[in-house]
């Protein structure tokens, strides 16, 4: 079930941490036994509440930061380059970014604050929005809070943080909050990557896909991924994770650094 509706493998160590979670919620309910959860999980009146929670329980929350930061470097030193260079009458159309399974948003903030100081530095300005999107309610709503705890901005160059960062006043539970310049270049939006048809209305210019494709089994990887190309412009740009492969998935695609790719034209060929 958990499968066929979310795509992710369950092999025994995580099939136990769900088990785990799950007891904690039929304890919440009141509930004896799993197969009397199942009745409740299909039943009319809850079905929609319950599956979104079990996406809370199966999700795995790993993020932080400018994580994998090889790829923010060629964000700013190739793709944004190219893109201004590709726009020589100044009349730059806006750039759309697509965090694929952003958990609780540090990924596509750490995308804006990129775009912020490439035009910050090179003076010139441009529209972008990036969407982010998850399948876990609990993850979207911290995304789209944008408060986190002080610890996870320890890592980001001090000036970043006066820039992009307000620091609470509460020196006991210290947190930070993106500054609202940012916050409104993200849309923030539950999306389910095995979802028939993406409902989306353009065509995005850059796609972060980054360490959701090792839970899924190869089949699921080449559906997933051929759907989310689907959204991918000609010439734009797909990021992966660093332990992910797209080896035997003869997808349009061309390596082009590690864990980043380009969408090519095979019309034709």
């Amino acid at each position: 079930m958990i499968t066929e509706k979310y795509g992710i493998k369950m092999p025994l160590e995580k099939k136990i941490m769900f088990q785990s979670r799950l007891q904690r919620r039929l304890r919440d309910l009141n509930i004896g036994s799993f197969d009397e959860y199942a009745m409740r999980l299909f039943s009319d009146n809850n079905k929609s509440m319950e599956f979104n929670l079990l996406a809370d329980f199966i999700s795995t929350n790993k993020t932080e930061f400018f994580r994998e930061k090889e790829h923010f470097r060629f964000l700013t030193e190739k793709i944004l380059p190219e893109y201004i260079e590709n726009n020589t009458s100044n009349l730059f159309p806006e750039w759309n970014l697509w965090s694929a399974g952003c958990s609780s948003g540090q990924e596509a903030y750490s995308i804006g604050i990129q775009i912020e100081e490439f035009m910050r530095l090179s003076g010139i300005q441009f529209k972008y929005s990036i969407l982010a999107t998850d399948i876990s309610g609990k993850m979207l709503r911290f995304a789209r809070e944008a408060v986190y705890p002080m610890e996870q901005v320890d890592e980001i160059p001090i000036e970043l943080k006066h820039r992009y960062f307000l620091k609470s006043k509460n020196s006991k539970d210290p947190k930070v909050k993106v500054v609202k310049a940012i916050r409104e270049r993200v849309k923030v939006g539950y999306l389910n990557l095995m979802d028939g048809l993406y409902p989306f209305d353009t065509q995005f210019d850059v796609i972060f896909l980054r360490n959701t494709l090792i839970y899924f089994d190869q089949m699921t990887q080449l559906k997933v991924l051929t759907k989310v190309l689907g959204s991918l412009k000609t010439g734009g740009y797909l990021f992966i994770g660093h332990s992910e492969s797209l080896i035997n998935l003869h997808l349009p695609i061309k390596s082009i650094a590690p864990s980043v790719y380009i969408k090519i034209n095979t019309e034709g060929l």
